[in-house]
């Protein structure tokens, strides 16, 4: 994972502080919210406390509802149980960059299993506003099974759920590239056997979409 920043960073400490997500159900919808807890006996625990607590209030949650559909399509979210925060070049307190409080895990499309596709392997260039959202991430996905009608099928699912990312806000304008993999376990009737895995392809076929901007 690389981050690319528009800002130098500071060499300041960074502090750890606990977070908790609140929702009723985590692994589908996703989280509502989430509470944040500093070190109380830090120098300045006051002041990172508030800058914690006033990051986090700014995150766009709860996550906008989950389209189902039919065939199965879903996608589950990890959460963050950390934040960091650092000093800013101000000396304000602030999230440390790059930090992924919602990551969404990619839902394989079973349309693209039915046509040949095993692995899902794709680059992705996340751009976060202050709200900690990307609006239109750039997503670029390869597969075993490299048809125009696959890679359209991978890369629209792996957008929807890019979309699904919240991160740690900040007023820094960065680009995080990142790559999510993702691979299609297939049952053989009769017999109920795994399908006998294909190779993956070479990760080092995937651009880094923060390049150039």
């Amino acid at each position: 994972m690389i981050l690319i920043l528009a800002i130098a960073l500071t060499a300041s400490q960074p502090v750890t502080c606990a977070l908790t997500a609140l929702g009723d159900d985590i692994r589908d919808q996703g989280p509502t919210g989430f509470t944040v807890e500093c070190p109380a006996d830090h120098a300045d625990a006051g002041a990172i406390q508030s800058a914690a607590e006033a990051a986090i209030a700014r995150v766009d949650l709860p996550l906008p509802h989950q389209r189902v559909t039919n065939r199965g399509n879903r996608t589950y979210h990890e959460t963050a149980d950390t934040l960091l925060m650092e000093r800013g070049q101000g000396g304000a307190w602030r999230p440390s960059l790059g930090q992924v409080l919602v990551r969404g895990v990619p839902a394989f499309p079973p349309r693209a299993v039915e046509n040949g596709a095993r692995h899902m392997l794709c680059a992705l260039a996340l751009r976060p506003a202050a709200n900690g959202v990307d609006p239109a991430p750039d997503v670029q996905c390869i597969s075993n099974h490299n048809s125009t009608f696959v890679i359209r099928l991978l890369t629209g699912a792996m957008r929807e759920t890019a979309g699904r990312y919240r991160f740690a806000p900040v007023d820094v304008r960065y680009c995080l590239d990142e790559q999510v993999s993702a691979h299609a376990t297939v049952i053989v009737m009769p017999g109920r056997r795994l399908e006998q895995p294909a190779p993956p392809p070479d990760p080092s076929a995937l651009p880094n979409l923060c390049d150039g901007g």
